[in-house]
């Protein structure tokens, strides 16, 4: 897919996302318990990035984990935020991500899904 960026109005603050210190640790926390064993993703530090950017979903092919630029097309986004898209929401339990944590992944995925 093609990624467009979100237009920036000048002046306005930019909140950059990084993967390795603010989304990984997220999925540390809240994700890495269920994957790798389950959905064929590993989230483990050093798997997580190539296991999620631009990879088919095992269960919602040909849907792509996550969609650079495109939370809405990304079925990680879809699953953390309980859209119901792709069906049950994570994590499973109910116990759902904070408002800062889903704002963080949003933002990443957002400014292009960087592994940085």
């Amino acid at each position: 897919p093609l990624h467009v960026p979100k237009p920036v109005i000048p002046g306005d603050p930019v909140d950059t996302a990084y993967f390795n210190s603010e989304v990984l640790p997220i999925l540390a926390a809240r994700c890495w318990t269920c994957h790798p064993p389950m959905g064929g993703m590993d989230l483990s530090e050093g798997e997580a990035y190539m296991s999620l950017v631009g990879v088919e979903s095992t269960n919602h092919a040909p849907a792509v984990r996550v969609v650079p630029g495109d939370p809405e097309a990304s079925v990680l986004w879809n699953k953390v935020s309980f859209t119901e898209v792709y069906g049950l929401g994570m994590p499973p339990d109910g116990n759902v991500l904070s408002a800062d944590e889903l704002a963080t992944i949003r933002d990443w995925i957002e400014q292009g899904a960087l592994n940085n």
